[in-house]
């Protein structure tokens, strides 16, 4: 603390270094305004997340941009000096993209960890990414430290191998906690760090509605029909090879959920039974659709945006290149079966349709099939307009399927609209 009082002294005895560490601490304050308002507004956070969740956030990221903004005057100062800096560079830069990447929301999430391809954002830290703001504040400390010394002219190589040592042994005990000891402490003592699904929480009770009749209500227990049958789609497939019987029967067994009776009928005589996804069948539905919608023959898929990277591209994609359960190779089958054949106007249907479509995994639209569920839901929109549904019957049976498909995503988008919008 010595070392950092006098620094701070030496360093602030320029008016210059006070006005730059003041226009940092606004700019990174900006900064940080500007990083969510490009997922959420600063309204809705504030309505969104619970108030200890908002009081931490707001908290750490002030102290994140003053120990940024004192961090670089040093480290402008040690250059005009010209003194060598060899570890707080590292370290004041890592803090900032710590502290920039954790800037977000409990319920959208951030924006700067997707970018660098952590697809899980924010929610997928106990704290919501509180712990790397904190993680940020430690290394912005670490740094400061050791400036402080080299400013005050003390043996700062010591010292800073005395505060790595000490740095190490508070994110060793902060990892322990965060991976071992918050997992198994009661919901009661938890749920004031969970951001939005606190506010759930509540107005679950408040509204008396039973999160178990939410998830009734996107994935029923009964099950979800449409108005078509299987008709001749399993044999077909099997005829042309886009399904290996064998394979196909060797992937459920190897997941515990062997073919049964009913669903071996479909793929090898057919079935004129309506179709209805469940819990049970959803895995089943979901490769005899891809296999489906690979086959079949449609513009979306010789025309469509599948197609922008070029002709040469199409088999790299997952849903293409992904499909190991034929006879050869997957592109060899690439739209080239009349398996669900359309008119002109169904055809445009379904790419209306396809186009409004999206799903948790990919950024993409139904209309670009590049995984396997968004293949799997084309050739089942394919399906419903042969059988001469209409747009809403398609959008609804879509948001079905999905929901059986992706049941944690759906679920948490049907507890934000009832909570939300009380729909």
């Amino acid at each position: 603390m010595k070392d950092l009082k006098k620094s701070l002294n030496e360093v602030y005895q320029k008016i210059s270094l006070l006005v730059l560490t003041l226009s940092l601490f606004f700019v990174f304050l900006f900064f940080d305004y500007f990083l969510l308002t490009r997922v959420t507004s600063f309204e809705k956070f504030l309505i969104d997340n619970n108030r200890l969740f908002v009081f931490l956030t707001l908290l750490f990221s002030l102290v994140n941009n003053f120990l940024i903004a004192v961090a670089l005057t040093f480290l402008v100062y040690l250059i005009e000096k010209k003194q060598k800096v060899v570890g707080g560079k590292g370290n004041t830069f890592f803090g900032i993209l710590l502290s920039l990447v954790s800037v977000g929301c409990a319920v959208c999430g951030g924006l700067l960890l997707p970018v660098l391809g952590i697809a899980a954002s924010l929610t997928a830290f106990p704290f919501q990414g509180l712990e790397i703001k904190i993680l940020s504040i430690g290394l912005l400390s670490l740094s400061l430290s050791e400036m402080s010394q080299i400013i005050a002219g003390t043996n700062w190589k010591r010292s800073r191998q005395v505060g790595i040592k000490r740095f190490y042994w508070l994110f060793g005990l902060l990892a322990l906690i965060l991976v071992y000891l918050i997992p198994r402490l009661p919901w009661s003592m938890k749920k004031n760090f969970f951001g939005s699904l606190v506010v759930s929480q509540k107005q679950l009770t408040k509204n008396s509605t039973n999160a178990d009749e939410i998830f009734e209500a996107i994935n029923p227990s009964s099950g979800y029909e449409i108005k078509a049958s299987y008709g001749d789609l399993g044999p077909k497939m099997l005829a042309s090879g886009v399904i290996d019987l064998e394979k196909f029967k060797s992937v459920y067994q190897q997941s515990g959920q062997p073919l049964t009776d009913e669903q071996l009928t479909i793929l090898t005589k057919g079935s004129n039974q309506k179709i209805k996804i469940t819990r049970e069948n959803s895995y089943f539905l979901l490769n005899f659709f891809w296999a489906a919608g690979l086959a079949n023959q449609s513009k979306i898929l010789t025309e469509g945006e599948i197609t922008k990277y070029g002709q040469d591209q199409i088999g790299n994609f997952a849903s293409t290149g992904g499909w190991t359960l034929a006879k050869g190779e997957p592109m060899n089958f690439y739209a080239k079966e009349k398996l669900i054949p359309l008119t002109n106007e169904q055809e445009k249907l379904v790419e209306k349709v396809a186009s409004a479509i999206y799903r948790p995994c990919c950024n993409n639209s139904t209309a670009f099939p590049d995984c396997n569920h968004g293949m799997a839901l084309l050739s089942v929109l394919q399906l419903l307009a042969k059988n001469g549904a209409s747009e809403k019957e398609m959008f609804e049976a879509a948001k079905y399927f999905n929901a059986f498909w992706f049941p944690g995503n759906y679920y948490d988008l049907a507890l934000y609209f009832k909570n939300k919008e009380n729909k």
